[in-house]
C-alpha cells in the first residue's frame, strides 16, 4: 500500500488515499473516494529527485506521491521511460550545449530580430503617437523634475534667436525650444518623441564665459548642442527606443514570467542604453551636417563635450577596467570619441571664434 494524495479535478480539496497496483489497475481507498484507474488510463509526469511523483488521471483527477521508495514501483507499473530531454539533462556536456544554443538564440533575436520588427512597428505608428508620447512625457517631467527657468529675459530671447538659427526650414515634426531649471542636476539638453527641445539653465550656464552676450564660440557650442537633440526628433529615435525597449521587455518577461522581475527588466534596461548610444552617434552626424550647412565650426563643440565630461561624477576611484567595461553601457559614446569626430569636422578655424 502507497499513501497518495488525491484531487479530484474538480475542486482543491486534497483526499488522503491508500494506492494498491493489482491486475494492471490503480486502485485508491480513503474516506469518500474508492476509484481504479487502468495503467493505461494514467500518466507519470517527468519524475524529479526531491519532488513527489505526479499520477495524472485520464478524467482530470491527479494523484501525489511522496513516498521515496513507490516512485521506482510506479514508473515500473507503468513502463515509464524519460524523454530524450530528461536524458540529455542528466549528462552537463548536453546541458551545457543547450544553454550556449538557448544563449545564442536569445542573442540574435534581441540583436537582430527586435530591431527590425521596431522599425516596422514604428513605421507603422503615426505621427500623433509621437505627440501623445511626448505630451505625457513633458507632463510628467514638468511635475516630478523640472522648475521654472531663472534666465532673465534676454538671455532666453538669445537662446531663442540660437534655437531660430538652427531650426530645419521643413522639420518632420512641428519644433518647440522649452529652457527649463534643473536644480542639483548637471547639464542637459533633450529632445521628446513631439518635437520639444529642452535645454536646462545648467547647461547654458556651462556654455556661457559669464558675458552679458553669447559670444561666436557660445553660440556655437549651443547650436551644435540644439542640432544634436533635432537631429533624435528627425530620427524619431525616441519612438525607436521606445518600441524596442517594449519588444525585448516583452520578450523577457515571457521567458522569466514571475520568476523575477529584475531578471525581465534588466535585459531591456541594458539594451535600450545600447540602442541609445548607437542613436547618439546618429545624432551626432545629424548636428555636424547641419552645422556645416550653416557654416559653423563644429569645433568648439568638441570643447563643450570636455566641459561636460568634468562635470559628470567622478569615477577615477574605479580600476581602469571597470571604467572600460561601464562604457559599453552608457547611454552616450566615449566623450574622446565624439570630442575627435567633431575636431576632425570642423570647417572654420578654432582661432576665427575667439571673440
Amino acid at each position: 500500500m502507497i499513501t497518495a494524495s488525491y484531487f479530484d479535478g474538480r475542486n482543491a480539496r486534497l483526499h488522503t488515499v491508500r494506492l494498491t497496483l493489482r491486475d494492471g489497475a490503480f486502485t485508491l481507498i480513503g474516506g469518500d473516494i474508492a476509484k481504479a484507474y487502468g495503467f493505461d488510463e494514467v500518466r507519470m509526469a517527468e519524475p524529479f529527485a526531491h519532488a513527489p511523483c505526479i499520477l495524472e488521471c485520464q478524467d482530470g483527477a491527479r494523484c501525489e506521491v511522496s513516498e521515496p521508495g513507490a516512485k521506482a514501483a510506479l514508473a515500473a507499473a507503468l513502463g515509464y521511460r524519460p524523454s530524450a530531454v530528461v536524458r540529455w539533462q542528466r549528462h552537463w556536456y548536453a546541458a551545457l550545449a543547450a544553454l550556449l544554443l538557448l544563449g545564442a538564440g536569445l542573442y540574435g533575436t534581441v540583436e537582430w530580430g527586435v530591431p527590425v520588427v521596431a522599425e516596422r512597428v514604428v513605421a507603422g505608428l503615426p505621427s500623433s503617437a509621437d505627440v501623445a508620447l511626448g505630451k505625457q512625457t513633458l507632463e510628467a517631467l514638468e511635475t516630478r523634475v523640472f522648475a521654472p527657468s531663472r534666465m532673465s529675459d534676454e538671455r532666453l530671447a538669445d537662446i531663442a534667436s540660437v534655437f531660430e538659427g538652427v531650426r530645419p526650414a521643413h522639420p518632420r515634426l512641428p519644433l518647440r525650444l522649452l529652457v527649463r531649471d534643473m536644480p542639483g542636476q548637471p547639464p542637459n539638453a533633450l529632445a521628446l518623441p513631439d518635437g520639444t527641445i529642452i535645454v536646462t539653465d545648467a547647461m547654458v550656464r556651462l556654455i556661457m564665459d559669464h558675458g552679458a552676450n553669447f559670444s561666436a564660440r557660445e553660440r556655437a557650442q549651443l547650436a551644435g548642442v540644439l542640432a544634436h537633440e533635432i537631429g533624435h526628433v528627425e530620427g524619431r529615435h525616441s519612438m525607436r527606443i521606445f518600441a524596442r525597449s517594449a519588444l525585448v521587455t516583452m520578450g523577457s518577461g515571457a521567458l522569466f514570467g514571475d520568476f523575477s522581475a529584475v531578471a525581465a527588466g534588466a535585459p531591456a534596461l541594458l539594451k535600450s542604453m545600447e540602442y541609445s548610444r548607437a542613436m547618439e552617434s546618429d545624432a551626432d552626424a545629424y548636428a555636424i551636417a547641419r552645422l556645416q550647412a550653416l557654416g559653423i565650426s563644429t569645433a568648439p563643440l568638441a570643447q563643450l563635450f570636455t566641459a561636460l565630461e568634468a562635470t559628470a561624477p567622478p569615477d577615477r576611484l574605479l580600476p581602469k577596467w571597470m571604467r572600460t567595461g561601464m562604457s559599453y553601457v552608457s547611454s552616450h559614446p566615449a566623450t574622446q570619441e565624439r570630442s575627435a569626430r567633431f575636431r576632425a569636422a570642423t570647417k572654420a578655424p578654432e582661432e576665427a571664434l575667439d571673440d
